[in-house]
């Protein structure tokens, strides 16, 4: 009868899962919250690449309009927001018929676990002079 009961109470002991999803928790946790911040981060500069889109879009738009005033519609659109270091080049103006401008934007992200990185974005846009 002794024997009966020792051997009941190691066995329940050896199957005991107390703890474990607590320790399976805290080894998944930081995983998720990495992939959590680079998908936060990730979408952040997909969002700054709609807006520099946009923003060559506009520029193209004025510079048919009025000859070298694209470039200065660009950084006056880009002046709030924190889109880093932006240059702007017309690379065909109305002489050709068709003007075209691009916009560069070079700025520093932090990546959870992989750490700072520089992102470079490039819009270019191209509208055909009035």
């Amino acid at each position: 009868m002794i024997k009966n009961r020792l051997s009941r109470v190691v066995f329940r002991r050896e199957t005991s899962d107390d703890g474990v999803a607590a320790v399976e928790f805290a080894l998944v946790l930081p995983i998720f919250v990495a992939l959590l911040f680079t998908i936060v981060v990730s979408t952040s500069v997909y969002i700054d690449q709609l807006q520099l889109q946009s923003v060559a879009r506009d520029a193209a738009r004025s510079e048919s309009v009025s000859a070298a005033s694209g470039c200065t519609v660009a950084t006056t659109e880009l002046a709030t927001n924190a889109m880093g270091n932006v240059q702007c080049v017309v690379n065909q103006t109305c002489t050709s018929g068709t003007v075209r401008i691009q916009l560069t934007s070079t700025q520093q992200v932090s990546i959870p676990i992989v750490g700072n990185r520089t992102v470079v974005l490039h819009a270019t846009s191209s509208f055909v002079c009035s």
